[in-house]
């Protein structure tokens, strides 16, 4: 990408300053923290994958575990986002884990199209054919090979080669991204085919023992193969009714959700990972990391990664206001505050630090957003094959570059479309934030959406959903962007801080509150409000 230069000062220049809430008087343990000074044995960063931010605050009252620590204790980033327009898990993980965006990185999108043999072909953000499952060798591996930039987690080892890495998550993206080319980490991803955590051998030839163990116990999370409905019934009217048509099969939407009646061809496990009990596991497996490897027990500070990936999969089958969501989000929030207490116990209070924050965000469903008098569309089939037809008359001209102006001219005329842009009006400096949102989500020789191929680049009209049910996300807007930046642990002061802050920005903060050497060319910058030492 051209301009890089520019669009920093244009980034530095929508910046705000910092207008923080006054925290709380210090608690005995913060207190504790601040005379001590120091670094944390162990630091962490938990994504909660499609977590929009304000759902925290829709229910804030509801919580009683680890959310609800994390509001009292934490600084709260309430204008966080993530500041590039390709909202989709794989980028949304690379951007925290570098803190650089797309354009630099290169994870552009979960999936995207190269040129090779003089066609395009598909290509997986993690897809790898040089390397092989761990204890399934008969299927390819995955590994951050396409990732163009180094990761938090590979400045702490080139700066400690005694700290240890771990991550895990319910998606191979999510557990990979954030850690990247780390070599000896300790990398686990749920894989449903095989019903267990799984690892690649870009990372190592063999399971550990304690992972065999893990895994021979994964049915203990698996007993019960009903979802049923937790939420007290006073509760209720905060989320969705619990027979909407655009839920889930668009017959099954109401609890108790059953493996007997809503199984697929996936079998069991597949749809296990659109229950809470995905993030159960998940966090049971953190456990068994910190214990195994003796996360923050010695000089040399650690990292643990953690990707929740249910909320993303609740997301998108019954949309983020359903009960469905509320009484996942109520489950994790217990979960959450049972692992800090656990982290508490074997790490030690005062010894570790966490950042929570999300991917990405996700629209109301349409429906919502109509009953509040708003405007919001499911896309028409129609409406998809004018897209469709559009693309395949740019397909067959022969001067691609008047076709793809032709294209936004004929984007443009659509309803449904707020503008479109050809690649090359995309590398010219512009101060339209829309454009530099675009501008960094786009990186050389890899093509993600309907008319990149093409040569263009399109944004939908706000509230426009192309998904027949449920929700999703992906598009530029705020809904879709803005997450939670929550930095708790010891010497970070509580407290909500307006101050603009993205998720670039983490790995720099966490570099400095280690101490360690980061890139001089990042996006991100340190977070004065969260390093205070």
């Amino acid at each position: 990408m051209k301009n890089l230069r520019h669009l920093a000062i244009v980034a530095a220049a929508l910046s705000l300053g910092c207008r923080c809430t006054p925290a709380p008087a210090p608690t005995p343990e913060t207190q504790i923290s601040q005379e001590t000074g120091g670094r944390p044995a162990l630091v962490m960063l938990i994504v909660v994958d499609q977590l929009r931010a304000d759902l925290l605050d829709r229910y804030g009252d509801l919580f009683t575990g680890g959310f609800k620590r994390l509001r009292a204790q934490g600084h709260s980033y309430v204008n966080a986002a993530q500041d590039h327009a390709a909202t989709e898990t794989a980028v949304g993980h690379t951007t925290l884990g570098t803190g650089v965006y797309p354009s630099r990185h290169g994870i552009i999108a979960n999936q995207w199209y190269e040129m090779a043999g003089g066609r395009w072909v598909l290509v997986s953000n993690v897809g790898d054919s040089t390397v092989k499952t761990v204890g399934a060798s008969a299927r390819f591996g995955a590994s951050p090979v396409r990732d163009q930039r180094p990761t938090f987690a590979e400045w702490l080892m080139a700066a400690s080669p005694s700290s240890k890495v771990a991550s895990v998550s319910g998606k191979d993206r999510g557990a990979i991204q954030p850690v990247g080319h780390v070599h000896n980490a300790f990398v686990y991803y749920f894989d449903s085919p095989s019903s267990r955590f799984v690892t690649s051998t870009y990372y190592r030839n063999t399971d550990p023992s304690w992972v065999t163990k893990f895994n021979s116990r994964i049915g203990e999370h698996a007993v019960d193969t009903v979802w049923d409905l937790r939420v007290p019934k006073a509760q209720l009217s905060r989320a969705d009714r619990d027979t909407v048509p655009t839920e889930g099969n668009g017959r099954d939407t109401f609890f108790p959700h059953k493996f007997s009646n809503e199984g697929t061809a996936g079998g069991f496990w597949q749809w296990w990972e659109t229950t809470p009990q995905l993030d159960v596991a998940t966090l049971d497996m953190a456990k068994t990391m910190v214990s195994s490897l003796d996360l923050g027990k010695d000089a040399a500070p650690d990292f643990l990664n953690i990707s929740l990936s249910a909320t993303d999969k609740v997301g998108h089958a019954y949309g983020p206001l359903s009960r469905e969501q509320l009484d996942n989000l109520l489950r994790l929030d217990r979960e959450l505050g049972d692992f800090f207490n656990y982290l508490d116990r074997t790490v030690g209070k005062n010894r570790w630090t966490v950042m929570l924050s999300a991917d990405h965000g996700v629209l109301d469903s349409p429906e919502d957003i109509i009953a509040r008098g708003e405007y919001a569309h499911r896309l028409t089939p129609a409406e998809s094959h004018t897209l469709d037809s559009l693309r395949a008359h740019a397909d067959s001209a022969t001067d691609k570059a008047a076709a793809a102006r032709e294209l936004v001219a004929s984007l443009k005329k659509l309803p449904i479309i707020a503008d479109a842009w050809t690649h090359e009006d995309l590398e010219k400096a512009s101060t339209d934030s829309f454009v530099v949102l675009q501008q960094r989500s786009m990186y050389p020789g890899r093509e993600p959406d309907r008319f990149s191929r093409q040569g263009v680049e399109y944004r939908f009209i706000p509230g426009i959903l192309a998904g027949a049910r449920g929700s999703s996300h992906g598009q530029t807007y705020w809904y879709d962007r803005h997450v939670p930046m929550i930095f708790m642990g010891p010497g970070i002061p509580a407290g909500k801080d307006e101050s603009r802050a993205a998720t670039v920005d983490f790995a720099p903060t966490f570099a400095k509150i280690l101490g360690i050497p980061a890139p001089k060319d990042l996006d991100g910058k340190v977070l004065a409000g969260v390093v205070t030492r």
